[in-house]
């Protein structure tokens, strides 16, 4: 028996994994209603495609360019392989379908009050009824705030973004994701990804006052009327957090499995979900399994983070400018975002300047 807790995509996806495994899953969900309130922009790489197939019901849009605006400069890289951006309540209930067919059980409306060591105590809300679960493994893929990463990190408190967005009606162009760097949002960026020529999601995370950044942010792109404001916490990914003990495991944003240079994570909690099947199907070290396939890379994105938040309005102006060179545009365009291990290295040989920044990783 496995109990997993959380049904967002890390924890859907793990279900429908053991479920083809043979094992007996169970999926408890705080929500009444998958996929609600949506807490993500929704936009992934084509490397998603590597992992699961996509029906194109679950597909938004697709975007064959990105503009990337500082203070006083502007890029924009042609992609060689579009993103994606989803609709993400329909990415979730498509997930959900998965682990139903695979034999999983879904259970909406029940709150995790407490783990032990082969039980959980479980709230069903709308019964008000309390019950003990026996099980044989914990999957925690409870989100941001969750219990237990406190069980398993009583002493390491994780630091988060606040993403916040609208959904906004215009005049977009839809094949053109943007980027707004510099004093727009001083400690990450923002962005602008249009659902079609219509409809876009604009917003951006910060740690410090995210409301009135997106409130300058829209009154510079002229935006009067907000469809919809969606809203929520980017975990900050932590080397040290443990993410496996005994029969426990963590997975996707309760791990903190996101790339902290940009705040996404839906591959990479794909990614570890399969790590996790796997493990306990040969009965391995999750913690190893989804490091060797994933920390490298996150640990990679980390550094980016930390290195960009270093950086000045004026630092950005420079970067953008020497995106806009053949050698290092050709790189973005070409190489996925997802594993900064792999294409690092090429722009540091393709602009010997980006080695200017070196100092701020430090």
């Amino acid at each position: 028996m496995v109990s997993i807790i959380g049904a967002g995509p890390a924890g859907l996806y793990s279900a429908y994994l053991l479920g083809k495994k043979g094992y007996d899953a169970s999926i408890y969900e705080q929500k009444k209603i998958i996929g609600n309130p949506v807490q993500c922009t929704g936009i992934v790489t084509s490397k998603i495609s590597s992992i699961i197939r996509l029906p194109e019901n679950v597909i938004q849009n697709k975007i064959k360019n990105i503009k990337i605006n500082s203070d006083n400069n502007s890029a924009e890289l042609r992609l060689k392989q579009p993103d994606i951006v989803l609709d993400r309540a329909g990415f979730d209930l498509f997930l959900k379908q998965k682990a139903l067919d695979a034999g999983a059980g879904l259970f909406t409306g029940h709150k995790l009050l407490d783990v032990g060591k082969e039980s959980i105590m479980i709230k069903n809300i709308p019964k008000k009824r309390k019950q003990s679960v026996k099980t044989d493994y914990i999957i925690g893929a409870d989100g941001p705030l969750s219990v237990i990463y406190n069980k398993l990190n009583p002493e390491n408190p994780r630091r988060y973004y606040y993403g916040i967005q609208v959904r906004a009606e215009g005049n977009f162009d839809k094949e053109t994701f943007e980027v707004f760097l510099g004093s727009v949002c001083p400690d990450f960026f923002a962005w602008l990804v249009p659902e079609d020529s219509e409809i876009a999601r604009i917003g951006l995370a910060s740690m410090q006052n995210p409301k009135l950044l997106l409130k300058k942010l829209l009154q510079k792109l002229k935006i009067k009327k907000a469809m919809e404001i969606q809203a929520g916490l980017i975990p900050l990914y932590d080397p040290k957090i443990k993410t496996n003990l005994n029969n426990t495991c963590l997975v996707g944003d309760a791990a903190a499995q996101i790339k902290a240079s940009t705040g996404g994570g839906i591959i990479q909690g794909l990614t570890a979900a399969k790590c996790l099947a796997s493990s306990v199907e040969t009965k391995c070290n999750y913690e190893k399994i989804w490091r060797k396939e994933l920390g490298k890379d996150l640990r990679l994105h980390l550094k980016l983070r930390q290195c960009l938040n270093k950086f000045t309005a004026k630092d950005y102006d420079r970067l953008v400018k020497m995106i806009n060179r053949d050698k290092l545009k050709n790189i973005l365009e070409n190489e996925s975002r997802d594993i900064p291990s792999e294409f690092l290295i090429k722009m540091l040989l393709a602009e010997p300047g980006l080695v200017s920044f070196a100092g701020k990783l430090f």
